[in-house]
This record gives structure tokens, sequence and C-alpha cells, in this order.
């Protein structure tokens, strides 16, 4: 089956602590890398994100997904196992103190494995890649939020 990895970094203008924080909001997720959508998140009784459902479009279809942890240092990268049915892989997330603002590379390792996705792998690969670099801007930017 087809495999591919795009990678972006930008900027985030909070400070590592905040930015990594952010990312236990379920709502975070929400923009990155095709996700449109999250639901049904799972959160441990010290408030870490452990897993979301989540919607995506892909060729003018609405798919649903899942999200488990794939890996997880406190502080630094938080890395997700995604299922979506039609393509899986690995969400990555890393950040990097850069004194006062943080440096955030978002980094999708995807393979097809439903019949549909690898007949449009090809166009799925362009639009992530293509898309990226405006959706990490904006997921950098959305870590700054509280």
């Amino acid at each position: 089956m087809p495999r591919e990895t795009v990678a972006h970094t930008a900027m985030a203008p909070a400070d590592i602590d905040t930015a990594w924080r952010a990312l236990d909001r379920p709502s975070t997720w929400e923009g990155v890398a095709g996700v449109d959508r999250v639901f049904d998140p799972v959160i441990d009784d010290q408030g870490r994100l452990r897993g979301f459902s989540f919607s995506t479009s892909v060729g003018g279809r609405s798919h649903e997904g899942r999200a488990t942890p794939h890996r997880r240092i406190e502080g630094s990268v938080m890395a997700w196992d995604i299922d979506s049915g039609e393509v899986m892989g690995v969400l990555t997330v890393g950040l990097r103190d850069q004194g006062g603002q943080t440096e955030v590379t978002v980094t999708i390792d995807m393979e097809s494995v439903g019949m549909l996705s690898t007949l449009f792998f090809g166009v799925i690969v362009s639009a992530l890649r293509n898309g990226l670099p405006e959706t990490v801007k904006g997921f950098a930017a959305s870590l700054g939020a509280v």
C-alpha cells in the first residue's frame, strides 16, 4: 500500500508550557491535518487527553476515524495513531522552546489501507502537502489561546 510522510513547522505565540497544556484540549486538534471535528474525547483523571474520535473530509465525503495514543513525552511530543478506515498512520506534534515562543512541528506519516484511498492516495497527499503550511500555522496559533 502507498505510504507518505509530510511535515511542516511554525511558531506558536506561547511559551512551551502553555502550548503543551493546549495539546490536552480536544478542540485544539480540530483543524490540524484535515481534522474537521473532534468528538468523544477520552481524558484521564490527570486531565490528559488519551484519545478522541474525529471526522475529516476526503474527496468530498466525510469520514470518521479514531486517534489513540502512540507516544507521549511530557512537554515535548504528543503522537497519535490515526485510523479512518481508508487511511491510517501517525500524527505527531513536537514542541521546542524558543524563549517565550514555541516551535511546533507537525508530522503526518500515513498509508492507504482502503481501496478508495489507494486509488486517490496521490490526490490526498497532494492536498495535504499543499494545505499543511497554512494548517500548521493556524494550529500553532491556537496553542497560545486560553
